[in-house]
C-alpha cells in the first residue's frame, strides 16, 4: 500500500485521478516497476489519515505500508454514519477481541456516479 502525505480525504477532484497523484509520486526510472489497484482508501494510525492505493506490483521498497495477515472487523458504511459505525467496531474490538487495533483501513466503495461508500476493517488478530 502507497499512502499520501499530501491527500487525508476522499473528494471528487483526488478521487477522479488519485492513481496519477501515486504515479506521480516516483520518479519516472520507477513508474513501471509499480502498478496500482483501481482501488482507493483510507489508513488511519495514531490520529493521522492518509489516502492510500494498493500496489499490486512493487519492488521491494521500506516506505510501503504492508497490511498484516489476520482477522479483522470489516463492515459497510455510509459518509453518513461512517464515525458512529467505526465507533461500535472499535469498541466491539475492545470488548470481543480484548484488543485496540493499531489502525483503521477505511475502503471507498464507488455505489454510483460522483458517490460513494466505506467499508471499515480493523485488525483484531494478528496471524
Amino acid at each position: 500500500m502507497k499512502s499520501s502525505n499530501m491527500l487525508e480525504y476522499p473528494t471528487l477532484e483526488n478521487l477522479w485521478s488519485y492513481l496519477s497523484h501515486f504515479y506521480d509520486q516516483l520518479d519516472e526510472t520507477e513508474r513501471d516497476q509499480f502498478i496500482f489497484e483501481d482501488l482507493a482508501g483510507i489508513y488511519q494510525k495514531n490520529g493521522c489519515s492518509q489516502l492510500f492505493a494498493t500496489c499490486l506490483q512493487y519492488p521491494e521498497q521500506s516506505d510501503l505500508t504492508v497490511l498484516p495477515a489476520g482477522i479483522y472487523l470489516c463492515v459497510d458504511c455510509t459518509g453518513q454514519n461512517k464515525e458512529q459505525v467505526l465507533k461500535r467496531v472499535l469498541e466491539i474490538a475492545r470488548e470481543d477481541y480484548g484488543t485496540e487495533p493499531p489502525f483503521v483501513v477505511e475502503l471507498i466503495v464507488i455505489s454510483g456516479i460522483l458517490h460513494w461508500n466505506y467499508q471499515i476493517q480493523v485488525l483484531v488478530k494478528e496471524d
